[in-house]
């Protein structure tokens, strides 16, 4: 009998206990993992989660206020109004290097059991307070240097890949979440989205993804997001040159469907002479849950912008007078009207031992840009899809993977376009399509993973001139590209090392030789890519580092050389050296109940040469590689006390040659930059004020420079693109 009322008493009491108690969860809010020891308070009362990232406190105590604090995620204050079970999101800080979250809807790891060369951005809630420009966000990353003209021309180049093109981001392939934003001739206007709309951008550097694809410049993936803490967000920035931003974020779920939507204006006066820029971005997702295991998301993305062009500078305009635009641009205010969009839809399945998502899109763009030399239209409208699906077979995983493009793009130039005077000069309609496929073998050892893949790509362009009735075509063979990679775990260390294979198709002008037909003779280039890295943490979480060094070797170079104001043909000139070293050291400086203060620096050095490069009779053999500075740093400290958060930042770029000769080179160039923000809740709204000094000594120097520039009509080459002076900005952002 004793012993039957001993049981009751066991199988009771703690019902009771918990029926009087609320859980509170704390998860990562990349991909949802629960976080254990972290610092909870409420009051004078202080409690640690546990391993499942659980607290329970008393319904007695509702209503109350938590205070989650903790110095490798964002502080957060939460009011609970009833006393039901609750999650909360926190959002990492991205100190602690191996414990950063790499997510897709395909797969979750941790920074550590990478064997890959990835960077992640995940701390997009301090940037976000700027309105910053994706581009400087991705130029603080290692292994990354990008040139800028503005707010809508850029060029990303991942560890000098990328660097010869001559206006636009080449070689690298871009993805929002499953949908692929490059053209098939692997063109990205990555400059086109807002960091309002992200929660987490993924950069693969170098052909070491076969999820992405074996491009040798590697890919960058944003990772949009499905919710907000609060259901709406207002922001409103003003900046220098009469620039402002203004955004509207929404945020609800129902039911089983989340919904997403984000409005972005940016007007600006710009720096420079013929600099105007008026831009409006429509983002929206909905995630609806069929079941615990399949869930469908569709997302639209639109950008209409209308920019004026300043246009590069020559080196006595580039000292003398930065501000101004080139002649021939601002003579016929020069500049482009375009329209982009994006819409995707995927279905993703989740089971016990398969996993898998399809994503079906469209895209279109539409462009109008006058120019000194003629007036450019185009259209281009692309649709495809991409399916990829995993096996789990413990200790074995089986990816695979299909994506197919088709893009119909045309352009027209004229002469004196709008004017009785108008005449058409060039006529064109493009066909291009893009296969790729990829197979992947991951094997889990105890401390140890083993990755193999080998991706495959073909392209098939056809295009016909219409004004004289003539059609063309090329096509590559069918590329493949091997990968294998590993990665050993010591406790809190890491080592990888990977070897793959990577390719980069031409565009269509770089199939042409100088008289306008087809080279049959011109090749996709490729090369190898071989890197060893390491990954850890010191004792107590206070340092954290990556190291990595890699060789890459390519060759069949594609060289795109200029043969008018907007024509060009291309050439397989030889053959390029790129060893490099990265590094991130992360420091915790102080830490105390209210004070955090820490270091984040990145460090690249760069040893790129034309390994055997001859053009046109000129010999450039072990000339330094152009358009790629001999190092970038990037080091910044972050003071976090209690709602203020401080930054300061320092960054060093080396000298760029110019020109293949090397008889060129900008100037090395330091800026530093200042932000503080504060933030305070009244009622039921968050309200965060910031405010910052970029260039703080106003330093000048080129942000982006034209490679091998030459001069028309007698003029001088323009290279330059002047980067900002000190420049200021202040936003109020508002929750609700």
């Amino acid at each position: 009998m004793k012993k039957i009322i001993f049981n009751l008493l066991f199988l009771t009491i703690p019902s009771f206990v918990f029926a009087q108690s609320i859980s509170v969860k704390v998860l990562d809010k990349i991909d949802s993992s629960p976080i254990g020891n972290i610092k909870v308070e409420f009051k004078d009362k202080v409690f640690f989660t546990d391993e499942n990232g659980l607290i329970l406190i008393d319904k007695e105590l509702f209503p109350l206020e938590l205070k989650i604090d903790d110095f490798r995620y964002y502080t957060k204050k939460i009011k609970l109004d009833q006393s039901q079970n609750i999650d909360i999101e926190l959002t990492h800080k991205g100190f602690i290097l191996s414990d950063v979250i790499i997510n897709s809807n395909f797969y979750s790891k941790k920074l550590q059991n990478n064997n890959t060369s990835t960077s992640i951005i995940d701390d997009l809630e301090f940037r976000k307070n700027e309105g910053e420009f994706l581009i400087n966000s991705l130029n603080q990353i290692n292994g990354i240097y990008s040139h800028s003209a503005g707010y809508n021309t850029n060029r990303v180049t991942i560890r000098g890949m990328g660097s010869r093109s001559p206006y636009s981001t080449n070689k690298i392939k871009a993805y929002l979440n499953n949908i692929p934003l490059s053209n098939s001739v692997g063109e990205t206007s990555i400059e086109d989205f807002g960091i309002d709309i992200l929660d987490q951008i993924e950069i693969n550097k170098g052909p070491n993804s076969s999820i992405y694809g074996s491009g040798l410049g590697g890919n960058i993936i944003l990772k949009s997001s499905k919710k907000l803490d609060k259901t709406v967000k207002i922001r409103s920035i003003y900046k220098s040159f009469n620039t402002n931003q203004n955004s509207i974020s929404f945020s609800k779920k129902i039911n089983k469907i989340n919904l997403f939507f984000n409005l972005d204006k940016i007007k600006s006066d710009g720096y420079r002479d013929n600099n105007t820029y008026d831009n409006n971005r429509i983002f929206a997702s909905i995630n609806y849950e069929i079941s615990k295991n399949y869930t469908i998301d569709l997302i639209h993305f639109n950008n209409s912008a209308n920019a004026l062009i300043p246009s590069s500078l020559s080196l006595e305009n580039f000292i003398n007078n930065p501000s101004s635009a080139a002649f021939s641009w601002r003579n016929v205010r020069g500049g482009e009207d375009y329209n982009r969009s994006v819409t995707g839809l995927t279905f993703n399945s989740k089971k016990s031992k398969y996993t898998s998502n399809t994503t079906i899109f469209l895209k279109t763009f539409n462009n109008n840009e006058n120019r000194p030399f003629n007036y450019l239209i185009e259209d281009s409208d692309s649709y495809g899809f991409r399916h990829i699906g995993k096996f789990q077979l413990s200790p074995f995983n089986l990816s695979y993977g299909l994506e197919y493009s088709y893009e119909d793009y045309s352009f027209n130039t004229w002469d004196e376009y709008g004017t009785e005077d108008e005449s058409i000069i060039t006529q064109q309609i493009q066909k291009r399509k893009n296969y790729n496929f990829f197979f992947q073998f991951d094997r889990s050892f105890q401390n140890s993973f083993l990755t193999f893949g080998i991706g495959s790509n073909k392209i098939n362009y056809n295009w016909v001139e219409e004004i004289n009735s003539t059609s063309f075509s090329y096509k590559t063979k069918t590329i493949f590209s091997p990968r294998i990679s590993y990665n050993y775990n010591l406790k809190k260390n890491s080592i990888f090392a990977n070897i793959s294979h990577g390719f980069s198709s031409p565009n269509v002008d770089e199939t042409l030789d100088e008289n306008g037909f087809v080279n049959p003779d011109i090749k996709p280039e490729t090369g190898w890519n071989y890197e060893l890295g390491l990954i850890g943490t010191g004792k107590n979480n206070t340092l954290s580092y990556v190291f990595s060094f890699y060789y890459m070797d390519i060759k069949n170079l594609l060289v795109a050389q200029r043969t008018n104001f907007d024509t060009y043909t291309g050439v397989n000139a030889g053959r390029t050296s790129h060893p490099g070293l990265e590094t991130t050291i992360n420091f915790l400086l102080y830490r105390s109940q209210n004070l955090n203060i820490s270091s984040s620096n990145n460090f690249s050095k760069y040893w790129y040469i034309f390994k055997d490069f001859n053009n046109r009779g000129t010999d450039y053999s072990k000339n330094k590689l152009t358009g790629v500075p001999t190092h970038t740093s990037y080091s910044k400290i972050k003071i976090d006390y209690k709602n203020f958060n401080a930054q300061i930042s320092y960054q060093n770029i080396g000298k760029i040659p110019m020109n293949d000769a090397n008889e060129l080179f900008t100037e090395a160039y330091s800026l530093i930059d200042f932000k503080i923000s504060k933030v305070f809740s009244i009622k039921s709204f968050d309200i965060n004020i910031s405010s910052g000094i970029n260039n703080i000594f106003d330093k000048r120097y080129a942000s982006g420079i034209i490679i091998n520039a030459r001069g028309f009509g007698g003029r001088d080459p323009r290279f330059y693109y002047p980067g900002l002076p000190r420049n200021y900005f202040i936003s109020l952002n508002l929750s609700i």
